[in-house]
């Protein structure tokens, strides 16, 4: 068997009371059990965790948010102003879930409504064959001008639709 004393001398060893002591708080410390459902043994680290999880968290946030604004704001002008009539035109369809036609009024005014939903019809293909001809990137004035009056028109028509409850929202 090995010899403490083979390897510290007398004044390193500890004494009898010291060495009671630390073989009671390992006896105590072993045999306890722990039932707590959350144990953070160091709350200083887990805070410290937890505190640097929110600021990485609102760093990457932010960054996401500047890297799409940066995006947004590289893009010429004509093509910033064409993605609003088209986010406007979607958020017009979304509001009017789908067209319901008044029954009342189509019977006498069946006409109107099938010239009005013909013209939307006409303007939908005409923005779509415009949009396939700039492929979204032809910058051309002429080009982006028609597109905007395409767009400005199929707002319009949608607008009277409602106006006149030939659309009900």
């Amino acid at each position: 068997m090995i010899k403490p004393e083979d390897f510290y001398t007398s004044d390193e060893l500890p004494d009898k009371k010291r060495t009671n002591a630390m073989w009671q708080f390992i006896r105590r410390s072993s045999s306890r059990l722990r039932t707590e459902p959350m144990l953070v043994r160091d709350w200083r680290s887990f805070l410290y965790g937890m505190a640097a999880t929110v600021v990485l968290g609102l760093a990457l946030v932010g960054a996401w948010t500047i890297a799409r604004q940066t995006l947004e704001n590289s893009q010429p002008q004509p093509l910033r102003l064409e993605q609003a009539y088209v986010s406007a035109i979607h958020e017009f369809e979304r509001v009017i879930p789908s067209v319901k036609v008044n029954t009342a009024q189509y019977s006498r005014d069946a006409g109107q409504f099938s010239q009005r939903h013909a013209q939307l019809m006409l303007v939908d293909a005409a923005i779509t064959e415009l949009r396939r001809q700039t492929n979204g990137t032809d910058l051309s004035p002429m080009k982006r001008e028609r597109l905007r009056d395409l767009y400005s028109k199929k707002l319009q028509i949608l607008q009277q639709m409602i106006e006149e409850g030939e659309i009900e929202l």
